[in-house]
């Protein structure tokens, strides 16, 4: 600023002091008040700071005496006369709670005090910022919402049924010290959960600020965005504050079997109470302490546990976290006597950005990421904080801990279960008509012998959802009406009860028509039969979408056959049929294709011959039933 400023303060401030002595009940409003720009100087002058160091600068005044200068925690200074409060943020690029100063300036002494502090103004809204290059560049940061990764699974789970869940908390503190990048901190790695470890998006409990509350809750001056992956679906769901936090909790507690992964991530300030006691703010200055998230995750059954944290003095929680029994993994920003910071570009927290990297396989910009040391296509959790330790470049220095010790060698985001072996080719009707419904089924086996759920895709973006559970080895199936012809590839996919999901089966090719009945079939034989003697008779049908043929035949006597075939179309098969009386019968038969349409029936007629029938028939007949062994040329004869 230029050197006149200097003297125009003195001059404004003098003014300022003779004005008010005289006009001493004149309201704030109209007060008279030196340049905002010129006090800041001044102030920055007095103290040898340097105005182009990465600080924030805000002026509130003129303020009167009896006013308070407040923090977010607690009173700081009652004001004795009329001046000027500056607030320096000194460490703008570190989370709350860091060392900050508040100034009060005298117009009548133009005395300043200076007082330590680590909280921000209790009264935010009547600071004015000073612009400043790096304040233009702080708060010309922007939400960003991370791109699906190129890594994103092409088959995402969509049911509770799988055993991972996931807690994802930002408080904020405020609306004024809920930054940025704490929103696209939960972006980042909510996508990552959902689109490259498919955990089900009803699985990610997401707590961000004053949750789906329309109002501006970022220092932006914006709303945090519910839809955290873009798919216009709120991920939001609660706001974050102790009793949200408790009823998730206290709900997961309440449903877990012990079959359960749960994974905690956190983005937001944190404040240290003293030693290795820290808390976790929430939102409207609420505070979550070590010990009271240790109760939390200790009412749960014993299942698997990761955290990963990143608020400032966050390595205070691992000494309550990872405790027996076990299996946990806990990772850090920071120890629990340090602050954590932004990356360099203000867009992200350092620590989680790469520790969501590593797991991700990229970055949020899709930079490739190699974290798999051990080169086995699976990031486990050591791995992952390797990696991000390495690449963070900040003045934090992350935590680390497992418990027992060792097994963030073996945990990851996947279901640690060893999932079902490879389903088998769905079997079923390879051609079917349209708006019909039509049945599959798959089997395969689970290495611990546990139960199998099954998901068929159909190919025309639905699925089955998870059906079962099944015994491992026992027949799934699913049944689907396709509303539209073409040709679809049927697969299947298997999991066991902990989430842990089967390579996808090989396909099935379906064809779908607008199916035309098969044509009406022929059955040829003889007309004239005897009793008791056998006939044959030759059937063939056929088809003109060439589908195999199922048949149907009724001799006319009450006997018959049904689902005799399948043949193919045009071939030509026989059977035989014996009449055990005499008279006139009529033989019927159909055929019916595999997408289950019907022809038209198919009838010849047969008749017992009566050209050799007299009046000794009636004798012969007596003398037959009277001799049923006798004269066995005459029975061949008449038929009998």
């Amino acid at each position: 600023m230029k050197e006149k400023k200097k003297i125009t303060l003195k001059t404004c401030i003098t003014a300022s002091v003779l004005l008010f002595a005289t006009c001493s009940t004149m309201s704030a409003a109209t007060e008279p008040s030196a340049d905002i720009d010129v006090v800041a100087q001044y102030i920055l002058d007095s103290l040898n700071i340097d105005e182009n160091k990465k600080l924030l600068l805000y002026v509130w005044g003129p303020v009167s005496q009896g006013e308070t200068i407040l923090t977010s925690k607690d009173p700081l200074f009652d004001i004795p006369c009329q001046g000027y409060v500056m607030y320096i943020d000194l460490y703008p690029m570190a989370n709350l709670f860091h060392p900050v100063q508040y100034v009060f300036l005298s117009e009548q002494t133009q005395k300043l005090t200076v007082f330590d502090a680590t909280t921000s103004p209790m009264n935010f809204q009547d600071y004015v910022l000073i612009e400043t290059p790096f304040s233009a560049f702080f708060f010309s940061v922007e939400n960003r919402r991370t791109p699906l990764p190129s890594t994103t699974s092409t088959s995402q789970s969509t049911s509770r049924d799988d055993s991972r869940w996931a807690v994802l908390m930002n408080g904020g503190y405020d609306a004024s010290n809920n930054h940025v990048r704490y929103w696209n901190d939960l972006s980042n790695i909510y996508v990552t959960l959902n689109h490259v470890y498919e955990i089900p998006d009803e699985n990610i409990i997401v707590l961000c600020s004053d949750g789906l509350n329309p109002a501006v809750d970022q220092s932006n001056g914006q709303n945090s965005d519910p839809d955290l992956d873009g798919d216009n679906d709120d991920d939001i769901m609660y706001s974050c504050i102790l009793s949200n936090v408790n009823l998730v909790f206290a709900n997961l507690a309440a449903n877990f079997t012990g079959t359960e992964k749960l994974f905690v991530f956190t983005t937001d300030h944190g404040d240290t109470v003293s030693g290795w006691n820290v808390v976790e703010n929430l939102w409207n200055h609420e505070v979550l302490t070590d010990a009271h998230f240790a109760e939390l995750l200790a009412a749960l059954p014993e299942c698997e546990i990761i955290c990963t944290f990143e608020p400032c003095f966050s390595g205070g929680f691992l000494d309550n976290v990872v405790v027996p029994p076990g299996p946990v993994v806990a990772s850090s920003a920071c120890r629990h006597d340090e602050y954590s910071y932004a990356m360099s570009n203000l867009v992200y927290d350092e620590y989680v950005f790469h520790w969501t990297a590593a797991v991700t396989g990229e970055d949020a910009y899709g930079t490739t990421v190699d974290a798999d040391a051990n080169e086995d296509g699976i990031i486990t959790m050591d791995e992952a904080y390797i990696y991000a330790e390495a690449h963070d470049t900040q003045p934090e220095s992350p935590q680390y801990d497992d418990y027992p010790e060792g097994t963030g060698s073996s945990l990851s985001l996947w279901v640690s279960s060893p999932p079902p072996a490879q389903p088998t080719k769905p079997s079923g009707p390879t051609l079917g008509i349209w708006n019909s419904e039509y049945t599959y089924t798959s089997t395969t086996t689970e290495p611990d012998n546990e139960q199998i759920y099954y998901r068929f895709d159909w190919d025309d973006g639905t699925t089955s959802g998870w059906v079962g559970p099944y015994s491992s080895g026992e027949t799934g199936a699913a049944s689907h009406t396709w509303t539209e012809l073409g040709t679809y590839n049927v697969t299947v996919k298997a999991k066991d009860i902990h989430g842990s999901s089967s390579s996808l089966s090989e396909p099935l090719t379906v064809m779908i028509t607008d199916n035309q009945p098969p044509n009406m079939p022929s059955i040829t034989g003889s007309n004239q039969i005897k009793p008791r003697k056998a006939y044959t008779y030759t059937l063939v049908g056929t088809d003109n979408q060439s589908q195999n043929l199922t048949y149907y035949i009724d001799w006319g006597d009450g006997n018959g056959a049904t689902g005799i075939g399948p043949y193919r179309s045009g071939e030509t098969f026989t059977l035989t049929h014996t009449w055990k009386a005499r008279g006139t019968y009529v033989i019927r038969t159909r055929t019916t294709d595999t997408a289950g349409a019907e022809s038209q029936w198919a009838t010849i007629q047969v008749v017992t011959p009566t050209e050799y029938r007299f009046a000794l028939e009636g004798l012969l007949l007596k003398l037959f039933e009277r001799y049923p062994h006798m004269f066995p040329f005459l029975r061949q004869f008449w038929g009998y």
